[in-house]
């Protein structure tokens, strides 16, 4: 945790602090009354790029620092310009319930053999302390052939997690080539000069 956000206290319409690059921020949680603050766009967008699941220091103006993570994020649809950002509260001693991002390494054998990919899950949820908290889930699928899956019973284990989503479900798995793949693969053409030839034969 190296990030902190320093908040300010909201003024004017939501539109207007939009207009001027700030973004509407609500802090809640750990027992205390939610807060209406602002921050800058470009920071929060910043640290979005980076780690979304991040457990972010920020200073609330009357009311010292407080240890936060990304709990929502609204954008506008068409442009993705932030709308909203809520802030939750953690206790660094209590257990959280979140998400943590797959991270796939590796370039599946079954891709090499014609087969597709085919992502189903991007995020397992989990409870765990906010120490042990990552930016992502490094998960290999090198060795997944064509017509293999991943699912949630087939991850490794990380020393501190409760894996929250059910160990049935399916991450990733690699489909066969569709029958038109196949069919395309089995088309052959010939040589203009070898359809004139057949032609020259017809005539004779």
């Amino acid at each position: 945790m190296n990030t902190t956000v320093r908040l300010t206290e909201r003024s004017g319409s939501t539109s207007s602090q939009r207009s001027k690059g700030f973004v509407p921020v609500v802090v809640y949680g750990a027992g205390s009354d939610s807060q209406s603050f602002t921050e800058d766009a470009k920071t929060i967008n910043e640290i979005l790029g980076k780690n979304p699941r991040a457990i972010l220091k920020v200073e609330l103006p009357g009311s010292g620092s407080k240890n936060v993570v990304i709990q929502e994020v609204q954008r506008q649809p068409l442009s993705k310009q932030l709308l909203h950002i809520d802030f939750q509260q953690i206790d660094m001693k209590a257990e959280l319930v979140t998400k943590v991002a797959f991270h796939f390494i590796g370039e599946p054998v079954g891709i090499k053999n014609g087969g597709a990919q085919q992502v189903e899950l991007y995020e397992l949820d989990i409870r765990t302390l906010p120490d042990n908290l990552t930016a992502n889930f490094d998960v290999d699928i090198s060795g997944l052939d064509v017509g293999d899956q991943l699912l949630v019973s087939d991850l490794p284990t990380h020393k501190g997690w409760e894996v929250l989503t059910p160990e049935d479900t399916l991450i990733v798995r690699i489909s066969p080539p569709t029958q038109e793949e196949t069919a395309e693969e089995g088309v052959t053409t010939e040589p203009a000069s070898a359809e004139a030839g057949a032609s020259n034969g017809d005539k004779e």
